[in-house]
């Protein structure tokens, strides 16, 4: 009767053996006999041993490494977080920040005033050469080609000019260096010195040993003497003045600008001898022109060739043109002009003269400003033959709006008096003069 029991007992253990292991298959027999006295001695080393072994390893890797592997390394890709943030946050801010911050310095020098420097004028040399020096630029006209050099620092203290050399320099391999004046004034004149003009850098320039200033008129700049700097004054030229040999007989192209009433619009005025009051006048307004024509050719002769008359009632309150020839009416070449002055000018403001050059309208009525045909003979269209020196027939002038946003020759803005009400604005003309005539 035990075996039966023993037999129970077994089935019992093996059932329960079962139900722990999750309901897993068995090959053994229980119903064999011979598996009795193996069963009862190893009873749990021999089921768990063989069972959960067997079973695990089969059942458990099979389904979960199967199922849950497949989506666990997914979830955990939740590392992928550390993924994505390193690379968008490293690669956003630095990139962002340091790219937008060293920009900043970059644009705040050119948003900073120049110290403006003590030369600001025109001036000729010893040498025949022309300087218009400005708070910006440095600029040499001359027959063999123009020279212009752009200011970028100034120390008034020492005395000198630091410039970057224009990139269409005449000089070849000049071209984008860097340049330093140093200059002078004793005894009342001026002096400079261009002791490096072929520095790679702002910085180079700006190391450059200063020139020996004892003694100027014989020596110290580089083994040489300093260039001496005369200021050029200009005249102008009376209505009634002898060298005037006839008048503008015609116009072509009378183009209205802002603020000018009809009763200043009439073009006929501008023919004939300047009769330098304030009333006979043709009024250009804002940003307006005309063209006027000649009888006889105006031509290249010794000296100033024509003039331009405007109606200024005082020496200060001067409305500005630009002016331009032509030798067939239809291909013109504008004359140089330069702004030298600094700050904006009211509706009834002043400009300071000696500040305006190569503008019609630099003097007050009665009194022309004279136009060489020669300062011309580099220009383009006169290189080219499409504008013939000899044989000008048509001159043109051009109302400066004087806001500031219209520039010269050389970069800087240009004032005159504005706003001048909606009346009679802009450049008032009274005559164009014939100095050099076409026999």
């Amino acid at each position: 009767m035990k075996k039966p029991l023993s037999f129970l007992f077994i089935i019992t253990v093996l059932i329960f053996a079962v139900s722990c292991g999750g309901g897993k298959s068995d090959d053994t027999d229980p119903t064999d006999p011979t598996t009795e006295p193996t069963s009862e001695p190893t009873d749990e080393p021999t089921t768990e041993p063989t069972e959960e072994p067997t079973e695990e390893p089969t059942e458990e890797p099979t389904t979960e490494p199967t199922t849950e592997p497949t989506t666990e390394p997914t979830e955990p890709t939740e590392p992928t977080e550390p993924t994505t943030e390193p690379t968008t946050e490293p690669t956003d801010e630095p990139t962002t920040e340091p790219t937008t911050e060293p920009t900043e310095p970059t644009e705040e020098p050119t948003d900073e005033p120049i110290e403006i420097h003590e030369i600001i004028g025109r001036y000729a040399d010893g040498w025949g050469g022309n300087h218009v020096i400005s708070a910006t630029a440095w600029f040499q006209p001359s027959s063999w080609g123009d020279t212009l050099f752009h200011i970028t620092k100034v120390d008034t203290e020492n005395d000198f000019i630091i410039a970057h050399n224009d990139d269409e320099l005449a000089f070849a391999g000049y071209e984008g260096k860097w340049s330093r004046f140093d200059y002078v004034i004793k005894d009342g004149k001026i002096y400079y010195c261009q002791i490096a003009s072929l520095e790679e850098t702002e910085e180079a320039a700006l190391a450059v040993t200063t020139a020996d200033k004892t003694d100027p008129e014989t020596s110290g700049c580089n083994g040489y003497s300093w260039t001496k700097l005369t200021e050029v004054v200009e005249e102008p030229i009376d209505k009634d003045d002898a060298k005037i040999v006839a008048w503008a007989t015609g116009y072509e192209n009378y183009i209205v600008g802002e603020g000018v009433t009809e009763e200043w619009q009439t073009p006929e005025k501008a023919l004939g001898k300047a009769k330098g009051d304030s009333y006979d006048v043709v009024v250009l307004g804002d940003g307006g022109s005309i063209v006027l024509t000649f009888a006889k050719p105006i031509t290249d002769g010794e000296g100033a060739d024509f003039a331009v008359f405007e109606n200024s009632f005082n020496d200060g309150f001067l409305e500005l043109g630009t002016v331009e020839v032509s030798s067939d009416g239809e291909n013109f070449v504008a004359f140089d002009h330069y702004y030298l002055g600094l700050e904006k000018i009211g509706g009834t403001g002043s400009h300071d003269a000696s500040l305006i050059w190569g503008f019609a309208g630099k003097f007050k009525q009665g009194k022309g400003n004279m136009f060489d045909l020669a300062d011309l003979e580099n220009k383009a269209e006169v290189v080219a033959g499409t504008v013939k020196l000899d044989a000008i027939t048509h001159v043109k002038i051009v109302d400066v709006i004087g806001d500031g946003s219209q520039l010269d020759s050389i970069g800087d803005p240009i004032y005159d008096p504005y706003p001048t009400g909606e009346i009679s604005a802009g450049f008032d003309l009274d005559a164009v003069a014939v100095i050099n005539e076409l026999l």
